[in-house]
């Protein structure tokens, strides 16, 4: 299988497995009032964005050479990832904002619906899942692109962890408040990787070199 259509197909994978987990989070984090399950939600949606932003760059990827673009396409790989980062930071700031307006609101929090631990425990599972199949097949390709969005995936992991951790306090200690403080640590947990993710694609858009180990390596080779 070409390298275009293995990216199309996880792609598309990847879309469709987001979408699920994104609708039922984002439902039942409004049903259940929790607003780290909604943000959590959220950030699913971001992922939905980034595979379908990828299934485009895949077919951009695929052109030829032209007069215009004598050495190809490749580069746009490295854009979308650095599109693929302002997105995944624009859904922290997002939640971080939301988080602190919550934290310092006058309302009176209700305890979530026991309803968002099981949805929570059900996405730990399905972005596990989708963010080894990413990875594995961003290394067999050497896709910098697949490989950003498995490691998006794994922090969503950690993420929706964070959520489950969250919420069992929050039904333990009896404090709404628990579920609002998790939201605010995901948020720059999000932030942090979307930043990471941002530099590390100035390595490939600027020719450099991410292991300069290389250079011993070539000169023991030489001599």
């Amino acid at each position: 299988m070409s390298r275009e259509k293995i990216l199309i197909r996880t792609s598309w994978i990847s879309t469709i497995g987001n979408a699920v987990l994104s609708v039922s989070k984002i439902i039942v984090g409004l049903l259940a009032g929790s607003l780290a399950v909604l943000g959590d939600g959220i950030d699913s949606a971001t992922d939905v964005i980034i595979s379908v932003v990828m299934i485009f760059t895949a077919r951009i990827m695929s052109r030829p050479p032209s007069k215009k673009y004598v050495f190809g396409y490749e580069k746009a790989e490295s854009i979308a990832t650095k599109i693929l980062s302002l997105v995944i930071f624009y859904a922290g700031v997002q939640m971080l904002l939301s988080s602190v307006e919550s934290i310092f609101s006058d309302e009176v929090k209700e305890i979530p619906s026991a309803i968002a631990i099981y949805v929570t425990v059900f996405s730990i599972a399905g972005k596990l899942l989708l963010a080894l199949y990413q990875y594995k097949q961003g290394k067999k390709i050497n896709s910098s692109m697949l490989t950003a969005n498995a490691i998006n995936m794994r922090n969503d992991v950690i993420i929706s962890s964070g959520v489950l951790l969250g919420l069992i306090f929050t039904f333990i200690f009896k404090l709404p408040i628990l579920d609002s403080i998790t939201g605010l640590i995901i948020s720059l947990f999000i932030i942090k990787s979307s930043i990471s993710i941002f530099m590390d694609s100035n390595v490939e858009l600027m020719d450099g070199v991410k292991d300069v180990n290389i250079y011993n390596k070539i000169f023991e080779a030489v001599e």
